[in-house]
């Protein structure tokens, strides 16, 4: 875990300024792109690996503690973050492969567990270094609640995604799968708290 964002050691090190007014925030198109996060394998909830289970590193983001996707660290920063906040599209879409192996249905396949609506752009400092942060109301899904990404390309294709725009009409499709779904960030919020994160 990234111990700076977790349990900060000194709060100068990690100075969040909301700079949405650089960025497009307002008359937003109901369209969005997709960020993949890396699935903890100990958890039955569409969590990041945050106890690095699967080796690639003790992940910081989605970091739904703050709402928020590049909180910590950096991630597909220049090639998705940014061009999402300078765009008009609303939607971040999250998604991950489960990797919890006692889910049997749902091991190893692709799935959109939620999204997080751009609402702030914020500029992360640590040090002299900055990037930045969006921010806003996030929603997440159960795997048995999720879409699979098969819906929207072929599985082959599917393995490889990382990041992508989504078309107006693939975005509502996928809100409209969510409609009358449960949110389960406050579950998912509890499991990370499980697992050794700081939860406020």
């Amino acid at each position: 875990m990234n111990s700076n964002c977790a349990k900060p050691k000194s709060p100068s090190k990690n100075i969040v300024t909301d700079c949405s007014q650089y960025f497009q925030m307002s008359n937003l198109r109901q369209t969005g792109r997709l960020q993949f996060f890396f699935h903890s394998p100990l958890s039955e909830h569409p969590i990041r690996d945050l106890t690095n289970e699967q080796g690639h590193g003790h992940k910081t983001e989605p970091h739904i503690e703050e709402r928020a996707e590049n909180f910590c660290s950096e991630c597909y920063q220049s090639n998705n973050i940014v061009p999402f906040l300078k765009s008009d599209e609303k939607y971040l879409f999250l998604f991950t492969t489960c990797k919890n192996p006692s889910m049997d249905k749902f091991y190893k396949h692709r799935y959109i567990v939620g999204y997080i609506v751009k609402e702030k752009a914020l500029l992360r400092r640590k040090g002299s270094h900055t990037h930045w942060a969006v921010q806003g109301e996030t929603k997440l899904y159960s795997f048995s609640d999720a879409y699979p990404l098969t819906k929207m390309t072929n599985p082959d294709s599917a393995k490889h995604i990382r990041i992508r725009t989504l078309s107006s009409r693939e975005t509502v499709d996928i809100l409209q799968h969510f409609k009358g779904k449960r949110n389960v960030l406050k579950n998912c919020l509890q499991e990370l708290k499980r697992l050794g994160a700081t939860v406020r």
